[in-house]
């Protein structure tokens, strides 16, 4: 299968830019006075509003648009165990499971069953495929609208952006890195991101992650939260990647629950064929 082939099935996974379009805050058709709140207490409040969960069981209707415009869709069923796991199966408009992806702290994995082929591979590779940046804690974080670790010392700036009626947290973003890129210091201080969060739920509205030196952004938007076991959650997320070329995705759960016994199935036959990198 080709790396284009290939990225068929995977650019959910990879997202990126800021959207400017989420609507001033409202409660009872009165525009809600938003007073200025130190970065401390965002981060706080940002922390403390997050979505918690032992396992995550969702369905999704997701759409893929590529650099032509071009738009595939289709329905997935998505698993999660925190910190340990990512699975989602893949069907078309006549519900046979055509992909099935596994991801973990340290392998990506995939299996075509309309080609009988499967890949095996990390996140290493995935990135420098897609031109992205990503490891399994963002993209775990990414699917439900919980934020980026910010790291300890770092300088967190605050303010309230009156045009989109939100609060605004940016620090330059130090990436864990292995040992070996450690000494690139000047590249990590040019990597940042940026939240815009509810002055109501604290809960992320949009989000950037940028890196001006490798020219790719990682941005996303969150809508229609509704409540799951008194958490809010999003019901639809927008995202989009641009780096050399511009891939949108565009996410709507169906149905999602928590803390159910979930099992992760994930066998490859022996007559696939195994794609190499």
């Amino acid at each position: 299968m080709s790396k284009l082939k290939l990225g068929y099935w995977l650019p959910i996974f990879l997202i990126g830019i800021v959207l400017f379009s989420c609507k001033a805050q409202e409660k009872d058709n009165v525009k809600i006075k938003i007073k200025h709140r130190s970065s401390k207490f965002l981060v706080k409040k940002l922390k403390e509003n997050e979505f918690k969960f032992n396992t995550i069981s969702a369905k999704a209707a997701i759409a893929v648009i590529d650099s032509s415009n071009k738009k595939t869709s289709f329905k997935a069923h998505l698993r999660i165990k925190k910190d340990s796991v990512i699975w989602m199966s893949i069907t078309p408009a006549l519900g046979i499971e055509m992909a099935r992806v596994i991801i973990t702290q340290d392998s990506v994995k995939l299996i075509n069953r309309l080609k009988k082929e499967y890949f095996i591979g990390d996140f290493a590779y995935i990135n420098k495929l897609f031109g992205a940046d990503l490891d399994y804690q963002m993209l775990e974080a990414l699917l439900i609208g919980n934020s980026l670790d910010f790291e300890g010392n770092e300088k967190i700036h605050s303010r309230v952006d009156r045009k989109k009626e939100l609060y605004f947290l940016s620090t330059e973003k130090k990436r864990k890195v292995k040992k070996e890129l450690q000494k690139d210091k000047e590249k990590i201080r040019k990597e940042s991101q940026a939240l815009w969060l509810d002055p109501i739920s604290f809960k992320i509205k949009e989000l950037l992650i940028s890196s001006p030196e490798t020219k790719r952004s990682l941005s996303g938007s969150y809508s229609d939260y509704k409540e799951v076991e008194m958490q809010l959650v999003p019901d639809k997320m927008h995202f989009e990647l641009k780096s050399q070329a511009t891939t949108t995705i565009e996410v709507d759960y169906s149905k999602f629950s928590i803390g159910k016994s979930l099992s992760f199935p994930f066998k490859i036959s022996s007559k696939y064929v195994e794609i190499k990198k």
